[in-house]
């Protein structure tokens, strides 16, 4: 039986990032750069005021005190998104907030600061060179690295793009999964209860959960369990990057994943693997498509989903490494585990005072309500059989 980074190390072998293709960047939400996004322009583009009132030349004020004020003529108003005028001799510029400086103005006088007497500015004391003034590419200077490739551009990085003019975006295509559950047992949402029957959720929560991670999906639906059934659905899948069969990977008479790999000429990568849950995994491939089968019960696939699915969708999305970061965080309850497997244990994670705290989920009810606050796995390795409280453990990130 392989370890977990034997098997990981298989499954990432076996693929390469996805070619690049480049998108409108009001149409990129979600997609993964497949180059660094770097700044076409200075942001702001120019010096503009930070604060509506008067721009003037600091030079001019120096002499200014409460008893010898210094008086300069108000000119134009100048407004955002207005070219700015010559800023003339002993003169002051009315300007509002967003405005670009005229070029010899060096200082903006507050307007709440500001004393007039009719069309003149009274300045009782100097005014600081780059008072109120922000320079040009003060928040980001021309040829700055914004994203480095294998970032997924948020609603936030993609305003950034569009305040610097970038129109396109270099991206990786998306990854196709499709997703396909095997059992007599499963009902469709919305079908009636039969005895001996239970609604299918599993396929529908892990297919959302492809289309949260940048892919695109296509539904095998459910499958009764006859092996030229499941046969029928994967060859259906064949066109899709990842194949995901949720259920039928064990050796009972009635799981036939292995089998139905096997009639459709797919060469196994992985067949059971150490970890808990998941010892039942078969990831193997058929053609361009590498297929898995993960355990059918919700928890395990959530988990199983987490930790050998999304690892192969980041290779392909050019997401290096397969797996995000380890954070260390603080157990607030025991943890027990078996020698030789290594257990994952989903987790809350939260900020006690001396960092991050992590408290273990028992089931779908509790990992529901914790949603949308920060999730993890907890990482408990095969040389250990128990974490206590308050020991410090590796938990893998699902929420940013």
């Amino acid at each position: 039986m392989l370890s977990y980074p034997q098997a990981l190390a298989r499954i990432v072998a076996a693929l390469e990032p996805l070619a690049s293709e480049s998108v409108p960047v009001l149409a990129a939400a979600g997609r993964v750069l497949a180059a660094d996004l770097v700044a076409p322009h200075d942001m702001p583009p120019f010096r503009q005021a930070m604060m509506d009132g008067y721009a003037v030349r600091a030079s001019e004020t120096r002499q200014a005190t409460p008893q010898h004020p210094v008086r300069l003529a108000i000119g134009p108003t100048l407004t955002a998104g207005m070219a700015p005028p010559r800023l003339l001799p002993r003169q002051a510029i009315r300007i509002m907030t967003g405005a670009p400086l005229p070029a010899a103005a060096t200082a903006v006088v507050r307007l709440e600061e500001a004393e007039r007497d009719g069309e003149q500015l009274v300045l009782r004391q100097p005014v600081p060179a780059g008072q109120h003034v922000q320079r040009r590419g003060a928040e980001v200077r021309r040829g700055t690295v914004l994203l480095r490739a294998g970032a997924r551009l948020t609603p936030p990085r993609l305003g950034l793009a569009l305040a610097l003019g970038i129109t396109t975006v270099c991206v990786r295509q998306q990854p196709q999964v499709a997703l396909v559950a095997p059992g007599d047992e499963l009902l469709p949402p919305g079908a009636p209860w039969q005895p001996g029957k239970k609604w299918c959720s599993n396929l529908y929560a892990q297919e959302l959960r492809a289309c949260e991670l940048g892919c695109r999906t296509v539904n095998l639906g459910l499958v009764p369990d006859t092996l030229p059934a499941l046969v029928a659905q994967l060859e259906r899948g064949l066109e899709a990057d990842l194949l995901v069969v949720l259920g039928g990977s064990g050796g009972g008479d009635r799981d036939f994943t292995a089998r139905a790999f096997q009639a459709i000429g797919a060469q196994p990568l992985c067949r059971g693997v150490a970890t808990s849950p998941g010892r039942s995994l078969l990831v193997a491939r058929a053609q361009k498509t590498l297929l898995f089968a993960l355990p059918g019960s919700p928890w395990a696939a959530y988990i199983g989903f987490e930790v050998f699915v999304r690892p192969a969708i980041r290779t392909l999305l050019g997401q290096h490494p397969a797996l995000p970061p380890l954070r260390l965080a603080t157990l607030t309850a025991a943890q027990q585990g078996r020698r030789g497997l290594t257990h994952f244990r989903p987790v809350r994670l939260h900020q006690g005072t001396n960092g991050w705290l992590a408290t273990p989920l028992p089931s779908l009810l509790a990992l529901a309500r914790t949603c949308p606050a920060a999730l993890g796995l907890l990482v408990l390795p095969p040389t250990r059989t128990r974490l206590p409280a308050g020991a410090r453990a590796r938990i893998l990130p699902i929420t940013d």
